[in-house]
């Protein structure tokens, strides 16, 4: 019996014929040449932008031969136009998988990176774009997606190697790419290199609105705010629709603390999006409206959980914390080999759980001769993709073999030297500080690769840290931020680790109070020095409480959001708590444990 139930996914094509398609079943291609001129008729229609007669056409086409290279290709673009999403990958993966000459797959494999990229699923469009850059090593736009994936995965410098590619293989200069590029250099902190390449990228292509964005960012950055300002305010004069642009100009405005301006910009009688109902809430909370700003970011979380699909997925996390538990114990770690001594620059890690002040703690310690800020530039977990790291943790036992001594201390060399030249660090930089969120997982790792390195824990009362991650818009790990009560889950689990490792591994570990970072910098810094065995001059009281940002040099990304220090975030859960007394029903039992073990009041 002929099977014709349509496919769910919206191709148009039978079930048989698309996702529940065999493809053994499918004719060879030369057999199925013998549909071009059917192929050639609907590419004609296609042309002439008669897409009904086209569509019926290439149905009844894929229907015959699945796999028809043209018939697929034109069908695709008519799903992508209508915005049939579950459609467009499917056939654009199918397509992909076809064999060819490397003229097609590169194309077939660029279409689909590109595509996966423009729904912000840049992890997925990686296999393609190494396709597509492998069957075509010169082609630039292989080069310049495979930079974009890079760079969106926090993979800077390879982003920005690819960037250059790209730039060199072209025929002439390209503003997208230029801009590509200079948002790339950016995020690493090389914020004049950047500049420059806004300039050269808005003289070809004056109304790229992205580059301009990305231009204002860059100069608010830079301390530039009038330039900001005017860049912002002459793009949306042109374009005043464009939400992306207004919402750049918000943040601007939050910045040079004009809330007033805010709540004028973002009308409430307007359905607005995430982003922009969290800078609402923080307008709100400066003019010390906190029922409004946690109605904002409730709703702002809420969009986030329903109508844009963001869910808290522990169970990766939960899984890795059962192994690395399993397999860093004392008598297993006492086994592996333990390296020597290192030269500067040594690391510093600052850990900490977001919100709690690692970015301010990184701004004060870099006012400190001999300090640099590494920021989140050199993640451990950047090195579990390397070969010598399939099957990690069990493959750390390989190291206990033969020369394992000398391949851990030349990869530790490898690892610090790529980190210096990152953070254009000298011979006067005794220490790099790190301060990837990350590296709660892998302090097994770390006490293998620095044994001495010093780690700082910035600890908060629990119930701040929830407070700060819901009245922002930040994209956390297993995208706990989505709700509160996500947020208080992920802590408990991340401080879960570390309690672990603490227990197992005998690091040199010093915990730091974010309240009494704030109340004294100084005093904070001078123990701090102590704990590591430095000896340096720590800036005035007046200098620090100021926090200005450094004039010259790589440029850490929360800088820009760099500011004299403040108080207003010590207790601020009791404020919230008064607004809304169930706010945090759901999260105390889970926080209360580590509120009593941190010996915080509840």
């Amino acid at each position: 019996m002929l099977k014709t139930a349509l496919c769910g996914c919206g191709s148009g094509l039978r079930e048989t014929r698309c996702c529940d398609s065999n493809a053994a079943a499918w004719p060879e291609t030369g057999s199925a040449e013998i549909l071009d001129p059917m192929a050639a008729e609907a590419s004609k229609l296609f042309s002439e932008q008669k897409t009904r007669e086209a569509e019926t056409l290439l149905l009844k086409l894929l229907d015959l031969a699945p796999n028809h290279r043209l018939a697929l290709r034109l069908l695709l673009e008519l799903r992508k136009a209508a915005n049939i999403n579950p459609a467009t990958e499917v056939l654009g993966r199918r397509l992909a998988a076809l064999p060819g000459t490397a003229v097609q797959a590169t194309a077939a494999n660029l279409a689909l990176a590109q595509w996966l990229i423009g729904q912000n699923r840049h992890a997925e469009a990686e296999p393609a774009a190494r396709e597509a850059l492998k069957n075509s090593p010169r082609d630039p736009t292989a080069h310049h997606v495979m930079g974009a994936v890079f760079s969106e995965a926090g993979q800077l410098r390879q982003g920005e190697h690819h960037y250059r590619r790209a730039l060199a293989l072209q025929a002439r200069e390209d503003g997208t790419l230029l801009g590509n590029l200079a948002w790339n250099l950016k995020l690493q902190g090389k914020l004049e290199e950047s500049a420059a390449n806004y300039q050269r990228a808005l003289a070809i292509r004056p109304d790229n609105r992205r580059a301009i964005g990305g231009f204002a960012q860059l100069e608010a950055a830079r301390g530039n705010y009038d330039h900001a300002g005017k860049l912002l305010d002459a793009a949306l004069e042109e374009t005043p629709a464009d939400r992306s642009l207004r919402l750049l100009r918000v943040l601007l405005d939050l910045i040079l603390k004009r809330p007033e301006a805010v709540l004028e910009r973002l009308d409430d009688t307007v359905e607005l999006l995430p982003p922009e109902l969290i800078a609402r809430g923080q307008a709100c909370l400066a003019l010390d409206r906190t029922a409004d700003a946690i109605a904002a970011f409730a709703m702002a979380k809420q969009l986030q959980r329903e109508r844009f699909g963001r869910q808290y997925a522990p169970n990766t996390f939960i899984a890795r914390a059962a192994q690395y538990r399993a397999f860093f114990t004392a008598n297993r770690l006492a086994a592996l080999p333990k390296l020597p001594a290192m030269e500067p620059p040594q690391p510093v890690f600052l850990l900490g759980f977001p919100g709690c002040g690692t970015s301010l703690l990184e701004q004060l310690m870099a006012k400190i001769p001999g300090f640099i800020a590494g920021d989140e530039l050199m993640p451990i977990a950047e090195l579990l993709s390397l070969p010598a790291f399939e099957n990690y943790p069990d493959c750390l036992l390989d190291f206990l073999i033969g020369d394992g001594l000398d391949r851990l201390a030349a990869l530790r060399t490898q690892v610090l030297e790529t980190l210096g030249t990152a953070c254009d660090a000298s011979k006067e930089h005794q220490f790099i500080t790190l301060r990837a969120a990350g590296d709660v997982w892998h302090l097994g790792l770390i006490k293998m690769l620095f044994p001495e390195a010093p780690i700082i824990h910035l600890l908060r009362h629990p119930l701040d840290v929830a407070v700060t991650n819901f009245s922002r818009e930040k994209q956390l790990e297993a995208d706990c931020a989505v709700s509160l009560k996500a947020l208080a889950q992920h802590f408990d689990l991340t401080m879960s680790m570390i309690r672990h490792y603490r227990g197992q591994l005998t690091l040199r570990y010093l915990p730091i109070r974010y309240e009494a970072l704030v109340e004294d910098p100084a005093a904070a810094l001078r123990e701090i020095l102590e704990f590591i065995g430095f000896d340096a001059a720590i800036p005035a009281a007046t200098e620090l409480r100021a926090n200005g940002a450094a004039a010259a040099g790589r440029v850490p990304n929360h800088a820009v959001v760099q500011q004299p220090i403040h108080d207003r975030g010590i207790g601020r859960f009791r404020i919230f708590e008064a607004a809304a007394p169930n706010l945090f029903s759901e999260i105390r039992p889970i926080l209360a444990p580590w509120i009593e073990a941190l010996g915080y009041a509840s």
